[in-house]
């Protein structure tokens, strides 16, 4: 006797797996295709309220954009307009009591050049330039914009010993 004399059908059932009897039963399959279809179609609804947040989301930041967008624009055409020379110029005359600045008024002020480098000839070309450069006209924006520019002048008659 190598095994039990007989096997009874209810037994076998009762010590079988929860799943095997599921599967064994009559309504396993369709219960199977209506739970997949049941939770696609959640999947589904989900989804696409999901999106449908998201679309109302994106739409209202776009118009906060424009919003943002038109307000630079706003901002840099009032910018321009109070940066305005003339503007400027007649709240200084107006409203601070200043007047214009007369051409012979105007300084220009020119930094020291130091001669740490006199002795190479590097440092000796640059102060020959530097030294030609104090007499090119400086013209000024002021000078410019109102058009009084002066006529260059060469003093020849000066005794600075170049020429004896």
């Amino acid at each position: 006797m190598a095994g039990p004399v007989g096997r009874f059908p209810e037994t076998v059932e009762l010590r079988s797996l929860f799943f095997k009897r599921l599967k064994s039963h009559r309504h396993f399959p369709s219960i199977v295709i209506t739970l997949a279809i049941l939770i696609g179609a959640c999947i589904h609804i989900w989804q696409r309220v999901d999106v449908m947040s998201l679309v109302t989301e994106v739409t209202a930041l776009e118009r906060e954009n424009m919003a943002l967008i038109d307000a630079t624009h706003k901002i840099q055409t009032d910018l321009v307009a109070l940066t305005m020379a003339s503007r400027i110029e007649s709240y200084a005359i107006d409203t601070l009591g200043l007047q214009r600045v007369r051409p012979d008024q105007l300084y220009t002020l020119v930094p020291e050049t130091s001669d740490e480098f006199a002795s190479d000839r590097f440092a000796t070309m640059i102060s020959s330039i530097l030294r030609v450069v104090e007499y090119i006209p400086v013209v000024t924006e002021v000078q410019a914009a109102s058009q009084e520019l002066q006529p260059i002048t060469f003093d020849t008659d000066s005794d600075d010993g170049i020429g004896q």
